[in-house]
């Protein structure tokens, strides 16, 4: 039983230690081979980053450009999904992402078109994910 108990164990601290989260290769410091404005994702802060990709995506694309968005967006490394899915709930007409990890933070630029808006929506967020098999060290105070 403690064998079986050891072994279970082990398997779960294995699978927490891989990464899921890839999302392809490196994004670019700025703009991507098909022009999308990824920012400087990797030096400034969340907020700016994301306020410069909104505005680009703004400026670059109106709702109905669907099929161009979508080719320069997958050229720029995003998986893209349009609205014909059995999701059971109301989806964009194109819905694009691209997830970047490294180390322990998670880089997400999405850009969705929704039926009736003017304009695309587009966000990006950085989150830090803590990996439990590691030790920090932390002030403690």
């Amino acid at each position: 039983m403690r064998l079986m108990l050891g072994f279970a164990a082990a398997l779960a601290v294995a699978a927490c230690a891989t990464n899921p989260i890839t999302g392809g290769p490196r994004p670019p410091q700025g703009p991507g081979p098909g022009g999308t404005q990824f920012g400087f994702w990797d030096r400034d802060a969340e907020g700016a980053v994301d306020a410069d990709f909104r505005s680009y995506v703004t400026r670059a694309y109106n709702v109905g450009e669907e099929t161009k968005a979508r080719t320069t967006l997958e050229t720029d490394g995003f998986k893209c999904m349009d609205g014909n899915r059995p999701d059971g709930r109301p989806v964009p007409e194109l819905e694009c992402e691209r997830i970047y990890s490294v180390n322990d933070d998670v880089h997400a630029w999405t850009v969705e078109f929704w039926p009736k808006e003017r304009e695309p929506r587009a966000h990006y967020s950085r989150t830090h994910i803590r990996d439990t098999t590691k030790y920090y060290k932390e002030k403690r105070g």
